[in-house]
């Protein structure tokens, strides 16, 4: 089974590697771990200053997906010795990156974190998450980690009251 993550620099993208890796899988499975990372638009600021501060961020960007992706390699190898994991960072539009990785790859499945930022985020999916699940070629997993419900958090801590009355 040909399996791609994709994965943010965000804390988030972390959280879904562990999510995953915890996870029965096929000794046979390659694992592909994709970051994409998306160009700033300064050219039109007519200011040479912009135009090299955009190329300096988009440089540092590609640093840390390169560091992330790395990092979540190293982690699911030790997780899943059998499998294979691969990493690529790549640059565009991470709609269009992720779909044309599971085209060219030829992949069963795409494991995709949704960054919910609203009142329902259990409910809503990210932009690139819903992008990706409607064009991919492939069947695609939205993965969330586990969040405790609020009302989950309150009973815990009336249990704890009562524990120490």
């Amino acid at each position: 089974m040909k399996v791609i993550i994709a994965v943010d620099e965000s804390t988030y993208g972390k959280k879904i590697i562990e999510t995953i890796a915890h996870r029965k899988w096929q000794p046979d499975t390659a694992f592909r771990i994709i970051s994409v990372v998306e160009p700033v638009a300064w050219e039109e600021v007519e200011n040479e200053n912009w135009t090299e501060l955009s190329k300096n961020m988009f440089e540092r960007r590609k640093r840390n997906a390169t560091k992330l992706c790395l990092e979540l390699k190293k982690s699911l190898e030790l997780q899943h010795p059998d499998c294979t994991v691969h990493y690529d960072v790549l640059e565009g539009s991470p709609r269009k990156e992720i779909i044309k990785a599971a085209v060219d790859w030829m992949a069963d499945k795409i494991l995709i974190g949704a960054h919910g930022h609203d009142l329902c985020d259990r409910f809503v999916w990210g932009g690139v998450s819903r992008a990706v699940a409607v064009a991919a070629p492939c069947s695609v997993e939205i993965v969330r980690p586990y969040a405790p419900h609020k009302r989950e958090d309150a009973k815990k801590e009336k249990v704890s009251e009562k524990a120490t009355v």
